[in-house]
């Protein structure tokens, strides 16, 4: 699976997250901080939890395409990186492979 997300035009923390639920689908209720952030993504492998409209197979991997990634910005950068670091290592204490890898251009 693949999904590419511009990030043009963000510049804070609550702008970054409104486009990671816009481009996920996340539900109505995503709280906009970063452990929410992780639970929704951390749970794209399992669609029965209603976290995200976007989903993947138990041995899929997403590759998230980030555009125009605002490397300036070090809280936006820390909690963005740190967020699918956190992710992938649950996948992988949980013995299934990392789930988002990660593409910037």
């Amino acid at each position: 699976m693949e999904l590419s997300i511009d990030f043009v035009g963000i510049n804070t923390v609550g702008e970054m997250h409104e486009q990671l639920k816009q481009a996920f689908g996340f539900p109505d209720f995503y709280g906009a901080n970063f452990n929410a952030l992780i639970d929704c993504l951390g749970d794209i492998r399992y669609p029965e939890y209603g976290m995200s409209e976007l989903t993947i197979g138990e041995n899929e991997v997403l590759n998230l395409t980030i555009k125009n990634f605002p490397y300036n910005n070090e809280l936006i950068a820390n909690n963005f990186f740190y967020a699918i670091q956190c992710v992938n290592d649950k996948a992988i204490r949980n013995e299934v492979s990392p789930s988002i890898h990660l593409i910037l251009i």
